[in-house]
C-alpha cells in the first residue's frame, strides 16, 4: 500500500506511535530505533477482524457489540501483523523512558506487551474514517464510481463492476461493506494493480454520506432513485434526497452525476442542472448547489440522455431488452443496441442503463458494455435463484422496502409456473410503517401471484391490505396466509400451499432472518444429498489431491498456491457473491470445491459445479493433472472420503447434484 509506513500511518490517523515501548519521535527513541525496518515497511492491508490479519497487515481494534478487537492485538502482532490501532494500550505496557533500566523486556508478562508496534488514538473508528481519506490520495490515478440510491444500490454496483471489469482491472464492495465501516475497508483492498473501483455507498442519517464522500472522494457517482427508506431519521423523500446529495460535495471538479431520470426527485436535480439553476430548487444538502455548477451530469430512463426500449421479460430469468445512446457527450451519434440482463426484474433494465453510461465514461464501447451486462449475475440475497429438486427458490432476503417489494411482485408476476411469495416485516419506515404495510399487501394483491405467505408483527398490515375485500376481487380472496413467526411457518410448511414446481420469491428486511427461511425451502426442495455428515471441504483433502498429481507431487503448498494464483482460471464466486481471485490462497481453491455457486472459467464463462465439474477442469490448462489423476486408481482413496466406493460412482453423480457442488453438505 502506496506511502503506508506506520510513521506515515500515525500522521494520518493524529495518533501516537509506540515501537517495543518506546514512544516514535521521543527522547527514549534512538537512532538505532530509527533504523527498525518496520518503520520503512509498506503496509500490505488494513483489517478490523482479526482472522484475516496477516504478515504487514495493521489491524485496527474497534470495540463492537459482540466482541473488542483490543482483545486479539498480541495474536496480530504474534501472526506478523505490522501494528495495531487501538485506543487504549495491553495491559502491562509501559514507555521504557520511564522503565526501571533493571526490568528484563526480553522477558516476563511486560515483554509480550512491549514488544510490537502501537498507534494510539481517541477512537479507532474515526481513525479508520481518517486513514481511508489519506489512503484514497495516495491511490488518485483510480476512478472510483460511487454507487448512491435508496433501492437497487447492490444490483447497479454488480452491473457496473461487470462492464467495467471487461476493460479495467476492477475492484468492487463485497457483500454489505457499503457503511462508514465497510467503505473504508473497501477503499483499503485498492492496490496497485486496480484500474477502476465501484464503491457503494449507504446511509441512514443525515451526516453520513458527507462522512463517507470525504473518504471515497469518487470520480463519478451514480444515484439510483429516491424511495421511502430510514424515514425514521431522514422524515420524508425531499429528506432522502438531501441526506444523498450531500456526495455531490466530494465528487472531483469535473466529475460525472449519473441520474435515474425516470425518480421524481432525482429529474428535478437534472432539471435543475440543466435549466442553468433557473427552475425549482430541489431539496439539496448544504453547499451541493455550488458543487452542482462544477460537475457534468447525464441522464438514464424513458426519456434519457441512455434510454431502453423493447423489453421483454424472462421472469427469474432476466430481461432482453435494447438501449440507445443520444448523441452528446456520451456518444458521437445515436446508436442502439441490442442487450440481455440475467439479473432478475425489469428493473434491472434501469440498472443495465446506468452501468452502460458507467462504461461510456470510461471509454469503452458499446459492444464490450452489453458483453459486461451480460457477464452479470446475481448475488445472495438479492433476487438470487437457488434450483433444487422440487422448486425454485428466489433468494430476496437481503433487504426489502415498499418500492423494491412492489418491484418483487412484479417480477413475480411475470415469471412462468406457479407462483408463490414469502414476505415479512419492512423495518424503519417511520411512523406511517403500519399504512405502508398495509398499501404494499393491496398492491401485491393485484399481481399475478398464486399464494402469498405474510410472516411478521407488521407484515399482518400487508396481509390485512392484501385480503382487503373492498379492495380486491373475490378470486384472490384465499390466496395469502398468515403466520406471526418463522416457528409457526416451518410448523405448516407441508400444508400452508406451497406445492412441488412453484418459484418461491422470499423478501424481507435484514433483520427479520429471512435467509433461514430460504435455507428451510432448499432443504425442503433437494431430493439428492451426497456426502452426509461432511461439513467442509478439509483443506488437507485438496492437497492430497493434489499431492498425487505429476505436477505437484514435489511441490510445496505456497508453490502449488502461486501456480493456481497463475492460472488461466479467471475466479470464483463464492455462496455470498463475492469475487474471490483464484488461488489468492490454497484455502481459496479449497473453497471453491464446497461453497462455489459458480465458477469462471479463462473466458469469464459461467458454470455449476455439479453437471459442469468436468468441464471446468478441463478447462484449467494449469490443473490439467488434476483432471488426469481423478481417472486413476490413485483416486479412490479421495473418491472414498466423499462417499464414493469407486470413480464410476461418482462420475455419475456430478449431474445429479445441485449448483452448489457435490462437495457441500
Amino acid at each position: 500500500m502506496k506511502n503506508m509506513t506506520l510513521p506515515q500511518v500515525a500522521k494520518a490517523v493524529n495518533g501516537k506511535l509506540y515501537i517495543d515501548g518506546k514512544e516514535y519521535g521521543s527522547d527514549s527513541f534512538t537512532g538505532q530505533d530509527t533504523a527498525d525496518v518496520r518503520l520503512s515497511t509498506e503496509a500490505e492491508g488494513v483489517v478490523i477482524d482479526s482472522r484475516l490479519s496477516r504478515e504487514n497487515y495493521i489491524f485496527a481494534a474497534v470495540k463492537g457489540e459482540r466482541t473488542d478487537g483490543h482483545n486479539y492485538m498480541q495474536s496480530v502482532l504474534a501472526k506478523g501483523a505490522l501494528g495495531c490501532i487501538c485506543e487504549k494500550l495491553p495491559e502491562g505496557f509501559f514507555d521504557t523512558k520511564e522503565a526501571d533500566d533493571d526490568i528484563d523486556t526480553d522477558h516476563g508478562p511486560e515483554a509480550a506487551c512491549i514488544h510490537g508496534a502501537y498507534i494510539l488514538v481517541e477512537s479507532t473508528l474515526k481513525a479508520l474514517k481518517d486513514l481511508a481519506a489519506y489512503y484514497r490520495q495516495q491511490i488518485y490515478n483510480v476512478k472510483i464510481f460511487g454507487i448512491v440510491g435508496s433501492v437497487g444500490k447492490t444490483s447497479t454496483k454488480e452491473l457496473v463492476a461487470s462492464v467495467l471489469s471487461e476493460s479495467y482491472r476492477t475492484l468492487k464492495t463485497e457483500g454489505n461493506f457499503n457503511n462508514e465501516i465497510g467503505v473504508p475497508l473497501t477503499l483499503f483492498r485498492i492496490s496497485p494493480e486496480h484500474e477502476m473501483a465501484v464503491v457503494e455507498m449507504g446511509i441512514s442519517d443525515f451526516g453520513e454520506m458527507e462522512r463517507l464522500g470525504a473518504m471515497v472522494k469518487p470520480d463519478a457517482v451514480i444515484m439510483t432513485n429516491i424511495g421511502p427508506c430510514h424515514l425514521e431519521k431522514l422524515g420524508d423523500l425531499d429528506g432522502v434526497l438531501k441526506a444523498k446529495t450531500e456526495v455531490l460535495n466530494f465528487i472531483k471538479p469535473g466529475g460525472l452525476l449519473v441520474l435515474n431520470t425516470d425518480d421524481e426527485k432525482l429529474r428535478s436535480v437534472y432539471e435543475y442542472k440543466k435549466s442553468e439553476f433557473t427552475s425549482e430548487t430541489p431539496s439539496l444538502a448544504a453547499g451541493a448547489d455550488q458543487a452542482l455548477r462544477n460537475i457534468r451530469v447525464a441522464s438514464y430512463g424513458k426519456t434519457g440522455e441512455v434510454s431502453y426500449s423493447d423489453v421483454e421479460s424472462r421472469g427469474v430469468e432476466g430481461s432482453n431488452f435494447h438501449f440507445t445512446v443520444k448523441k452528446g457527450a456520451l456518444s458521437a451519434a445515436d446508436k442502439t443496441v441490442p442487450a440481455r440482463v440475467h439479473i432478475q426484474g425489469t428493473h434491472m433494465v434501469m440498472n443495465s442503463l446506468a452501468a452502460c453510461i458507467a462504461g461510456l465514461e470510461a471509454g469503452m464501447d458499446v459492444f464490450a458494455v452489453t458483453k459486461g451486462i451480460e457477464a452479470a449475475r446475481p448475488v445472495k440475497g438479492r433476487c438470487c435463484p437457488n434450483y433444487t429438486d422440487r422448486f425454485l427458490v428466489v433468494d430476496d432476503s437481503y433487504n426489502a422496502n415498499p418500492k423494491s417489494m412492489m418491484a418483487a411482485a412484479d417480477l413475480m408476476g411475470e415469471s412462468e409456473g406457479r407462483k408463490v411469495m414469502v414476505l415479512g416485516d419492512m423495518f424503519e419506515l417511520g411512523n406511517d410503517e403500519e399504512k405502508l404495510h398495509y398499501e404494499t399487501g393491496a398492491y401485491v394483491a393485484g399481481r399475478n401471484i398464486d399464494l402469498t405467505v405474510f410472516i411478521g408483527k407488521l407484515a399482518k398490515n400487508m396481509f390485512d391490505g392484501y385480503t382487503d375485500k373492498k379492495r380486491i376481487s373475490p378470486q384472490n380472496w384465499n390466496k395469502a396466509v398468515y403466520f406471526e413467526t418463522k416457528e409457526e411457518f416451518y410448523e405448516n410448511l407441508n400444508t400452508c400451499g406451497i406445492r412441488e414446481g412453484d418459484t418461491i420469491l422470499v423478501k424481507a428486511s435484514h433483520g427479520m432472518g429471512f435467509a433461514e427461511i430460504v435455507d428451510k425451502l432448499v432443504e425442503k426442495g433437494t431430493k439428492f444429498r451426497f456426502v452426509k455428515g461432511r461439513e467442509n471441504m478439509i483443506l488437507d483433502d485438496i492437497m492430497y489431491l493434489l499431492s498425487q498429481t505429476h505436477w505437484a507431487c514435489k511441490r510445496s503448498r505456497d508453490t502449488v498456491a502461486k501456480a493456481i494464483e497463475n492460472s488461466l482460471c479467471f475466479g470464483i464466486l463464492d455462496e455470498y457473491g463475492k469475487q474471490i481471485a483464484f488461488g489468492r490462497t490454497v484455502t481459496d481453491y479449497a473453497t471453491m470445491f464446497y461453497v462455489s455457486d459458480v465458477v469462471i472459467d479463462k473466458d469469464h464463462q459461467k458454470m455449476g459445479l455439479g453437471s459442469r465439474f468436468v468441464e471446468f477442469i478441463k478447462s484449467a490448462p494449469e490443473l490439467k493433472d488434476l483432471w488426469g489423476f481423478l481417472g486413476t486408481t490413485k483416486a479412490s482413496g479421495f473418491y472414498s472420503k466423499f462417499g464414493f466406493e469407486k470413480k464410476d460412482d461418482f462420475f455419475m453423480a456430478l449431474p445429479k447434484t445441485n449448483v452448489k457442488g457435490i462437495f457441500n453438505v
